[in-house]
């Protein structure tokens, strides 16, 4: 599933492919895309992966299979050489897709995440413990004899024991649903699926060591986040020597809804 931010598109500049992190969907990126799409006049494609958001379900989820499925896109709409912009899974997503050539790359921003694998504390709550997530939503009990605007209060109230950041939890709670002809009210997002895929193929970035990205490319990162840390610098010039690093100050792993008027500011600069 994508949407195509593309009217009255005034610019001959490559097309902004936007690729979204994991837990999250391209309509986390409607409001930057379109105001994006409205400053340079570039036509900017969001993309919902497998298992998020509109895309289908499947058991199978792997940077390989998301890269292709990025591709399948570009190809099917005839984007030729794009800008990609990936966030977390979405930036492994997108440097997958640039060190194995998969399809025509003009530049990349590679939002809050590096390809150097890191080891976190998995009983830590921190914002980058992916698995404190997976545990918190699976423990949401969702009362069906509520409406949707109800369960969601009581999602929230539920999450809040554990996640005390209102911002977060609302976003998570976008990926609440009630399914339309039987009135269900549970995850949009391919959950089992997900947690299952994430110790191995998503937390661990593959070994692609001598493949090289010669493209521009901007490492976006949180001052407040420890997922592009300064001593994975180097390792990153080794695969993608034109790249720079900036930092948004004051913003955690969500850059981009945490601080979007600096995150904005940065992006078009680079592009």
């Amino acid at each position: 599933m994508y949407v195509d931010h593309n009217s009255k598109t005034t610019s001959t500049a490559p097309p902004l492919v936007i690729s979204h992190g994991m837990l999250g969907s391209q309509s986390n990126w409607t409001s930057l895309a379109k105001q994006i799409h409205h400053t340079t006049g570039r036509r900017v494609i969001t993309v919902d992966a497998r298992n998020h958001g509109d895309s289908p379900h499947t058991k199978d989820m792997s940077y390989h299979t998301m890269a292709l499925d990025l591709a399948e896109v570009i190809n099917d709409i005839q984007l030729g050489e794009v800008c990609i912009v990936g966030h977390s899974m979405g930036g492994r997503t997108s440097m997958y897709a640039a060190l194995t050539n998969l399809f025509p790359i003009n530049s990349l921003v590679i939002v809050d995440i590096s390809p150097i694998n890191q080891d976190f504390d998995v009983t830590s709550n921190n914002e980058w413990n992916m698995e404190h997530y997976f545990h918190c939503l699976k423990a949401v009990n969702f009362d069906q004899s509520k409406n949707i605007s109800q369960a969601r209060k009581d999602a929230d109230s539920q999450l809040a024991t554990r996640i005390r950041d209102p911002g977060l939890r609302a976003w998570l709670l976008m990926n609440m649903k009630q399914n339309p002809e039987t009135k269900e009210i549970g995850w949009r997002i391919n959950l089992d699926a997900i947690h299952s895929s994430f110790k191995n193929s998503i937390a661990v970035f593959p070994d692609l060591c001598g493949n090289v990205f010669e493209g521009k490319t901007l490492f976006l990162g949180g001052s407040d986040s420890g997922y592009i840390p300064v001593v994975d610098h180097g390792d990153i010039l080794d695969q993608f020597p034109n790249a720079n690093f900036e930092y948004v100050h004051g913003a955690g792993h969500w850059v981009h809804s945490q601080k979007p008027k600096e995150f904005l500011e940065k992006l078009l600069k680079f592009i």
